[in-house]
This record gives C-alpha cells, structure tokens and sequence, in this order.
C-alpha cells in the first residue's frame, strides 16, 4: 500500500466531510461496533539481520535496507475493531500488514549460508532481490474494568495467528543463492493495555498496547505494537482520526545448518478512517 496514496485519500475524505454542516447534529452516541482501517507514513525503520552457522560460526550481520536495498520506507496496513456486549466488556479484533520489497547491486562481497549450512559468498556487482512480510491476524476480550464517559481503562488477552515471509534471491555467474521462508504460527497469546479519554462527545484520545508470542516450528520471537492516537467524530457514524505508532518484530529461527534473527522496528504517522454502528 503506497503511504502517499493512502495520505491523500483520508485528506480528500477529510475536506470533503469537513464541508458538511453539522450544527445541528446530535452528539455521538456510545459506540456499539467499531471498525477502522488505514496505514502508516513511516518516518523511522531500523532493521538488523544475521544468519550464522551454529558450528563454524560462519554467517553475516547486516543492516538489510543498507545491504540489500530492502526499502526503508515500508508499507503498513491496518484494520482494527470491537464489538461491546456491554460498556465493560468487549470483543476486540486487528490485522496488520507488514511489508517491504528491495534490489540492490552489491558494493560489498557478503558471506551467507545457506539451508544446509554451506557457507556462500555473494561478490561484488551481484543483483540481490528481497522481499519481507508478515501478517498478524488477532481477537480478544477486553474488559474495562473503569468506565465512565470521560474515561475507559482496560486490560484484555487474546489469540493471533502470524504469517512471516522472507525471501532472498542472488545470482551472478560463478554463485547464487535463491531461498524462501514462510512460517505460520498457531494461535498463540497476545496482551492488551488500553487507555481512553473523550475530551468532549466528539473528540478523544487513546492509547494502546500489545504484546505479541510468536513461535512456530523453528521460529520464536515477539511483536509489540503501541499506539497514541486522535480521533473526531466527524459524523455519528463517522470517525477521522490521526496518531502516532511504533511496532517491533524479534523473531529468531533456530534450524539444523543456521540460525537466523530478525529484528524490525518502525515509527510513523498513521492515518485511520473508523466507522461506528
């Protein structure tokens, strides 16, 4: 998802809501469904990857964006969402969609190792593509334990489901490497802390963590995903809102010929339109 692109669609949503009259409007009522879906505008994203031979210690530790010419810039969708049976109890429910693609003409010669555990030189002016992506599906409960109409404290858990994706493809005419990896996780346990406040029936702020067990196979790691964020209740049923939002992914794959780490961490501006029912 192209973060310009989606940047302009909510600024034509928004000028176009903001030239509607509402005086005359009743004020919001309290949420039943929520849904919300938008992206971020990445303005920071660190990334480290190392990929060793456990035995020989052969591998390499790089910056992969530096590296591989994975793109810094990376897409980040989102939708997010609860259903409250009661104004204490709810069913929460995300999906994030994380990815970035890169190709680079190496200036530098990089010892890799491959799924056996042979150690690989990629030499100077190979062609090297990459790709890196994860899904994470989730659901809960949250349970709000303080609630007023100005405030709303909780504290939830819940399951999700993680697709990692990571391909490398390298060729040249004396080497090359070509290899793909995807895990899926099976449900694993993920920790909610929320925090509300409604500066006036239209107008409120947020903030939210999540903390995410990924392991699968030969992989273990975490996800975290923290969130503060601002929100106008253009309409009843209509929500535009603004934040700031960090996520990280520590992921570690511990096989027979190589380990291989992982670590993603982005900071952006996003972008969100919410609907309520």
């Amino acid at each position: 998802m192209n973060n310009k692109f989606i940047t302009a669609v909510f600024l034509l949503i928004g000028s176009f809501l903001a030239t509607v009259n509402y005086a005359h409007a009743k004020d919001a009522e309290p949420d039943k469904f929520r849904i919300a879906v938008g992206g971020y505008s990445i303005f920071r994203a660190d990334s480290a990857l190392s990929l060793t031979e456990p035995n020989l210690g052969v591998g390499v530790s790089i910056n992969p964006s530096d590296t591989f010419g994975l793109d810094a810039e990376q897409s980040v969708a989102r939708l997010d969402g609860h259903f409250r049976f009661n104004e204490r109890h709810s069913l929460i429910f995300s999906w994030y969609s994380i990815s970035s693609d890169g190709n680079k003409i190496l200036d530098e010669e990089i010892n890799w190792v491959d799924r056996d555990g042979n150690e690989i030189t990629i030499p100077v002016g190979a062609r090297v593509d990459t790709n890196f992506k994860y899904d994470i599906f989730k659901v809960g409960y949250l349970w709000s334990f303080y609630h007023s109409d100005k405030v709303e404290l909780g504290v939830g858990g819940g399951l999700h489901i993680t697709q990692i994706k990571l391909g490398i493809d390298a060729g040249s005419t004396s080497s090359g490497i070509s290899a793909e990896d995807v895990a899926v996780t099976v449900p694993l346990p993920v920790l909610s802390l929320a925090l509300k406040y409604n500066v006036t029936p239209r107008i409120s702020w947020y903030v939210r963590s999540e903390v995410f067990a990924i392991a699968f196979d030969t992989w273990e790691g975490t996800y975290t995903d923290n969130t503060l964020g601002f929100e106008y209740r253009v309409w009843r049923h209509i929500g535009l809102g603004v934040g700031l939002g960090g996520n990280a992914l520590k992921v570690t794959e511990e096989a027979d010929a190589y380990t291989f780490n992982y670590d993603n961490r982005l900071s952006g501006l996003m972008f969100f339109l919410s609907g309520y029912f």
